[in-house]
């Protein structure tokens, strides 16, 4: 049984049903089974697990009833490390996920804001979780470290857009990160007769770079790659100042598709598209489909006789009508992934007598709030 919402609490479900990577819903539930929380707090317990770094533990029975205003909108937990704990909630209070952090019985008290007037996204926030959840469809871990052999004949693949070999976005990406930290990156390579060699690989020719990636492909299909690249590879995704070079380069290849959808969208109506849901999901219709253009007949077409009347209709129209133009066989895929994250939850979808229900561990990075100041975050 699938997560029971209303109004964005959840209000039930299979007890065993993950709400998001490391809670289940059984761990918010109390002794009769009952459970009401509101998803953006689920989320928010998530981010704050993934920051601390260690299990947080639940307590049930400090819920309040339903009727006051604060039912669902906070939680206590407990942790072996209290005060890394709270240094990493007070971090999240000034990123907006969280209200008010405050020491309780032994425990900690979170609070979310009030759902009807959620704190704005900072717009590198929100690009940030946007590139980690469309990863997550096709890959699982940290996005930052997902290193492919050669099974597609792209030679090598790494990071949450699998930059490659073979089109030259890794060299390119790797040359950003040249620039921004040589020394970073240098750091990456246990030994310098191997930082040279990658060097040597990046400037030169495509062809040549791929062959020496197959020969160091592993596994079934060639999916694996050999030690010691791969944990050079990995070492250079845990780099805080590669993980922004290459925020920035998905925003370079994928971002501006983004925008250019939003532009055509709000070119048809006065409706403005700012929401983190909506344009998480035009820039995973960026990556897996590119450009919004093949379907602008069809979506003026609808927008003029539907008259949508705030921006998850409009964009729901739009990722509609690109999925309606991918090959057959992928439409539902095309879809499913892009209802899932306006819905925050899988959503089924058949098309052309294909199914498909796309899953992602990481949809709980998503807000249902406005992205502030997006023109400023593209301009820079």
């Amino acid at each position: 049984m699938a997560i029971l919402f209303e109004n964005d609490f959840i209000v039930g479900g299979d007890p065993e049903t993950r709400v998001s990577s490391n809670f289940r819903l059984k761990e918010f539930m109390d002794e009769q089974g009952k459970i009401y929380l509101h998803r953006e707090l689920a989320g928010a317990l998530q981010v704050l697990r993934d920051q601390y770094g260690a299990s947080i533990r639940v307590r049930t029975g400090e819920a309040v009833p339903a009727a006051d205003e604060l039912a669902g909108r906070f939680i206590v937990v407990d942790v072996a490390d209290k005060d890394a704990l709270e240094k990493c909630a007070a971090h999240l209070v000034k990123e907006g996920y969280l209200q008010y952090v405050k020491r309780r019985q032994g425990g900690l008290y979170l609070e979310m804001p009030p759902p009807d007037n959620l704190p704005p996204v900072k717009p590198e926030t929100a690009f940030a979780c946007g590139l980690r959840v469309t990863a997550a469809f096709e890959t699982s871990g940290d996005p930052f470290q997902q290193v492919t052999g050669n099974f597609d004949g792209a030679g090598l693949s790494f990071g949450p857009i699998q930059c490659n070999f073979k089109s030259g976005t890794l060299q390119e990406l790797c040359k950003r990160f040249q620039v921004e930290d040589e020394a970073a990156l240098r750091s990456c390579f246990a030994l310098p007769a191997h930082y040279q060699q990658w060097l040597q690989l990046i400037d030169g020719p495509r062809t040549r770079a791929v062959a020496w990636a197959d020969t160091q492909s592993t596994g079934q299909g060639k999916r694996g790659f050999a030690e010691p690249w791969k944990s050079y590879l990995q070492a250079v995704g845990r780099t805080p100042a590669f993980q922004r070079v290459m925020t920035r380069y998905a925003y370079d290849k994928y971002g501006k598709l983004m925008m250019s959808a939003v532009a055509f969208l709000e070119g048809l109506t006065a409706i403005p598209i700012d929401n983190m849901l909506c344009l998480s999901a035009l820039y995973d219709m960026g990556v897996q489909q590119g450009s919004l253009s093949r379907a602008h007949d069809n979506i003026r077409r609808r927008v003029a006789r539907e008259q949508p009347v705030d921006q998850r209709q409009l964009v729901r129209i739009a990722v509609e009508e690109r999925a309606l133009k991918a090959l057959k066989r992928f439409r539902a895929d095309c879809l499913s992934r892009r209802l899932s994250i306006l819905e925050r939850q899988p959503v089924t979808v058949v098309k052309e007598g294909v199914r498909s229900t796309r899953s992602n561990g990481r949809l709980y990075l998503l807000r249902n709030s406005r992205v502030e100041r997006l023109d400023r975050f593209l301009s820079g």
